[in-house]
């Protein structure tokens, strides 16, 4: 469970909330603090005042991975293959190891064709899928995507949201302006 009280950052103040395991929809118009609760419940931004838990953890506690709006500032490496199994070498997993889980979340999310391209010539949508196949790597207990919908066709959309199922994520943040499928829902 996900736990907020008296959150106060930017223009976001959420008094109380407790968000369940599984799918979460952030929506809201643009301004609403989508983006800053996304990134205060993955760890990347501290809150000015209160508290987020994620299983009584504070994010910074956990293993998370995100995923940006805009992927193509946040992928670091330069071959697919090196950008999703980057969290694992980082954990210090035996190469072999490192290959297979690389490989086979590649095929959960669709993309083992792209393993050996080059992450600049990726399309945005292609960019969208290695980010969040780097972010779910080595079982992350959340992982937040802020708007990967808007780079992405409904039926990709449907698919990515299938994979990051399929990952057995314990905790999933999903920030759009639009609801495409069954899933608790915050409102901001």
């Amino acid at each position: 469970m996900i736990e907020i009280i008296n959150l106060h950052c930017r223009n976001l103040y959420i008094e109380s909330l407790v968000i369940p395991d599984g799918l979460t929809f952030v929506r809201g118009k643009n301004g609403a603090g989508k983006t800053t609760l996304l990134e205060i419940a993955s760890g990347l931004r501290l809150p000015d005042k209160g508290s987020i838990l994620i299983d009584g953890k504070s994010p910074r506690e956990i293993h998370a991975g995100y995923v940006s709006e805009f992927p193509s500032r946040s992928l670091l490496f330069a071959k697919v293959s090196d950008e999703i199994s980057s969290s694992l070498r980082f954990a210090g997993l035996p190469e072999a190891d490192i290959l297979r889980e690389t490989k086979e979340t590649a095929d959960i999310f669709g993309i083992s064709h792209l393993l050996h391209r080059d992450c600049r010539t990726l399309s945005g949508g292609e960019k969208v899928l290695t980010a969040a196949a780097s972010a779910s790597a080595g079982c992350p207990k959340l992982i937040v995507l802020d708007e990967p919908d808007s780079h992405l066709d409904e039926q990709t959309a449907f698919e990515l949201l299938n994979s990051l199922l399929e990952m057995n994520i314990p905790h999933i943040l999903w920030g759009s302006h639009r609801k495409f499928a069954e899933g608790f829902e915050v409102v901001l």
